[in-house]
């Protein structure tokens, strides 16, 4: 008998769950102390819960139905327990204002439809197990505010999701990217890593070539840019860099970067000499920043300079 690839299976399954799911949402009652409600998609918030057998209990009560979006908010609990997923189908799961002793007690095999992951001040006391997300076969966003992950290294590269789209860590005290960091994810499409404290980035965290879209390493400590840093990226459209300690953007860093349109590099102490003159040869490019030096052009916005101002 010839027997069906596993990726068949999981697709068949994921679609018999859905057909299966209930619509709308389970009595009030049975949810409590978490409300459900529903526009056009079904939403499950829950509030000030500080112990994870509330969490399984209602979602015992909610088997068969799906939830496009779970809010856990202001609440402190040691972890969220895997099986409270088996029989409801979640789409996204976000945690505000929450403390844990790590994210879930063991991989959740049953969140293999879920899509978004978003943690916006939600503290993990044991660190970012990403062991942990391994299962999540469909993730594509994964967004993180405010916690600590002092570094991304192969730890993340190994099991985080391969599927990811897009990726932020923000006001993440992250430090340093590995050398390979996101070279296994071949559809990853959009990095944010905002308001860090990254000193120094290099070309080897992305593969070569990198066909994403879009980059931000805005609000760092980043003082260079290293001369092939975006070379070979085809797709890249908008790069911010605003708010760092740039002085200086140099014409190889970009080659093989062919259809940029925004290059966003407000708040750094640009020096506007003959250096940054290959700028204009780009000129579809929107440019946003303004010059801190030489004297005579301090404070001009970028756009507003002219060729010949951009002399040594």
């Amino acid at each position: 008998m010839k027997s069906f690839p596993a990726t068949v299976v999981l697709l068949l399954f994921g679609l018999l769950k859905a057909a299966l799911a209930e619509w709308g949402c389970p009595e009030p009652e049975d949810v409590l102390p978490c409300e459900c409600t529903m526009n056009t998609l079904t939403y499950l918030e829950c509030r000030h819960v500080d112990d994870p057998e509330v969490l399984r209990t209602v979602f015992q009560k909610s088997a068969n139905y799906e939830y496009n979006e779970v809010h856990l908010e202001y609440s402190s609990l040691q972890y969220l327990p895997h099986d409270m997923f088996e029989a409801v189908q979640v789409n996204e799961l976000h945690l505000l204002n929450v403390t844990l002793n790590q994210l879930f007690d063991s991989p959740p095999e049953a969140l293999d439809q879920l899509n978004t992951l978003l943690l916006k001040n939600t503290r993990t006391l044991r660190g970012n197990i990403w062991e942990l997300l391994k299962p999540l076969k469909s993730l594509e966003s994964l967004m993180i505010y405010t916690d600590t992950v002092k570094k991304l290294g192969k730890d993340f590269s190994e099991n985080a999701p391969k599927g990811l789209q897009r990726l932020t860590f923000e006001d993440t005290q992250t430090k340093k990217l590995e050398p390979g960091v996101f070279k296994e994810f071949p559809n990853l499409n959009m990095i944010s890593i905002n308001a860090n404290k990254l000193e120094h980035l290099q070309r080897d965290i992305l593969p070569v070539p990198w066909y994403g879209k879009t980059l931000h390493f805005n609000h760092n400590k980043l003082s260079e840019i290293p001369d092939d840093m975006f070379t070979q990226m085809p797709n890249l459209t908008t790069l911010g860099l605003n708010f760092n300690q740039i002085a200086a953007i140099p014409e190889s860093a970009f080659y093989g970067t062919d259809n940029l349109e925004n290059l966003l590099i407000d708040g750094n102490p640009i020096k506007c000499d003959c250096r940054l003159r290959w700028i204009y040869l780009y000129p579809q490019v929107y440019l946003r920043g303004k010059c801190e030096s030489p004297k005579k052009l301090h404070g001009k916005e970028l756009r507003d300079v002219t060729l010949s101002d951009f002399v040594c």
